[in-house]
């Protein structure tokens, strides 16, 4: 289902003409990196084909319900029934993508354990790519992963990683009574210029074993050939992340914001999957045809591995996206993510969309827009949905932490809270402050 625009490098164009497709299943075609001269389609890697006896993943639609999905993203799934006789082995290759992560889900849809992509320790003489500095092209980037039906041992919490031996106990729910049944969901976003939905690795083989009647455990993680991810390697460099930003310290020119944002409520909260991010929702936006919604904010810095440019550790996150989503259902209906959208000069997203009013001739990616076309969407009720995936511990500009349902306020976030004004599209100028 990937990428639906091409790359955009230093002036993106990609926005300037986009109305979202009404269809919610868009069509997605590979792009055109603008450093290779070659078809991306001559340099694809395909899936890799399924062996006898390997399980297969189920595919689940980015705009499934409650998922708040994000269309940069591959969503898959697996059923399973808790059963303390067998284990499932999942093993794999770090996809050539931006993140990957896997959630071990158990009855009435509560997450038991979440292993994004840094916390699973590789195999003997493989590498994680997504550790801070690490060979990005290693072609060495196996991965195991097991599944048992017991309860942790004691003193361990249900994930204990391992080299080659990353294990979750889903036996028993995070509250400890017993679990019966649920899902593995695995996760992997924005695959790298040229390769397909799974990163070019073909998805994990997922087979069943006899259990393991090995119930030893140390509190010492298992040797590897490299040092576990903690935090960054390298300081803080928010001057100059990639090539085409350059940022400044100025601030956002409109402070009265006519959206407010808040964190998921707690039953949202209870069935996300990943633990790692950090959500805010806006109130429900106005399709008012005669207005146009103009959102400015900060835009964090994250790593370009669209162009297989490997994590250097200073960034402020691994992914940032906006996402419109429905307020019934929590449905995903289209995502603008970091890598598509245009910063302006000083650093700042500049998002203006429209919910019938003609595109203004001032609303260029030249002068740093992105144009979005929401009357294409659906005629439902919408709201706004900012995903911050992986948030580095020295980046306090977040809603990482806050409790369910918080409202989150300018002075949480600074110039990166995405503040969102109405216009009239006559003295849409007076807004220009870059």
């Amino acid at each position: 289902m990937y990428n639906k625009f091409p790359c955009p490098y230093f002036v993106n164009t990609i926005m300037q003409n986009f109305n979202p497709n009404s269809s919610l299943l868009p069509s997605y075609t590979y792009p055109i990196n603008p450093y290779v001269a070659t078809q991306p389609n001559q340099n694809m890697i395909p899936i890799t084909p399924l062996s006898p006896g390997i399980q297969k993943w189920i595919h689940e639609p980015s705009n499934n319900v409650g998922l708040l999905g994000d269309f940069n993203a591959s969503y898959n799934g697996f059923p399973y029934s808790v059963d303390p006789n067998v284990e499932i082995v999942i093993k794999g290759q770090f996809p050539y993508a931006r993140y990957l992560s896997f959630g071990v889900i158990g009855k009435a849809d509560l997450t038991i354990a979440t292993i994004p992509d840094y916390k699973l320790i590789p195999d003997p003489g493989s590498t994680n790519p997504f550790w801070p500095g690490a060979d990005w092209n290693s072609k060495k980037r196996n991965y195991t992963l097991k599944i048992r039906f017991t309860a942790p041992p004691a003193g361990a919490e249900h994930f204990v990683p391992g080299a080659g031996n990353n294990i979750v106990y889903a036996g028993t729910m995070p509250s400890g009574v017993p679990n019966t049944q649920g899902t593995i969901s695995l996760r992997i976003y924005v695959p790298s210029i040229g390769y397909d939905e799974t990163g070019g690795v073909g998805f994990p083989e997922i087979r069943y074993f006899p259990a393991s009647r090995d119930e030893r455990y140390s509190n010492k993680v298992e040797p590897t050939n490299q040092a576990t991810f903690v935090k960054s390697l390298k300081p803080k460099n928010n001057t100059l992340q990639n090539e085409q930003y350059y940022f400044s310290h100025e601030k956002t020119c409109e402070e009265n914001c006519d959206l407010s944002w808040s964190t998921l409520s707690r039953a949202s909260a209870l069935i996300q999957y990943d633990y790692n991010d950090a959500y805010i929702l806006s109130n429900e936006l106005v399709r008012d045809p005669s207005k146009l919604l103009l959102l400015r904010w900060k835009a964090p810095t994250f790593p370009d591995t669209y162009h297989n440019i490997g994590i250097v550790g200073n960034e402020d996150m691994r992914y940032w996206s906006m996402s419109f989503v429905s307020p019934v259902g929590l449905v995903g209906l289209y995502s603008l993510a970091d890598f598509e959208t245009v910063i302006d000069k000083n650093g700042y997203v500049n998002l203006v969309i429209s919910f019938g009013t003609p595109r203004p001739s001032f609303v260029t990616t030249k002068n740093g827009y992105n144009w979005i076309d929401a009357s294409h969407l659906p005629l439902i009720p919408l709201q706004l949905f900012y995903r911050n995936k992986i948030v580095s511990e020295d980046f306090p500009y977040t809603a990482k932490g806050l409790q369910p349902g918080h409202i989150v306020s300018p002075e949480i976030m600074g110039e990166y809270y995405p503040c969102g004004k109405y216009v009239d599209p006559d003295n849409f100028k007076k807004y220009y402050c870059h």
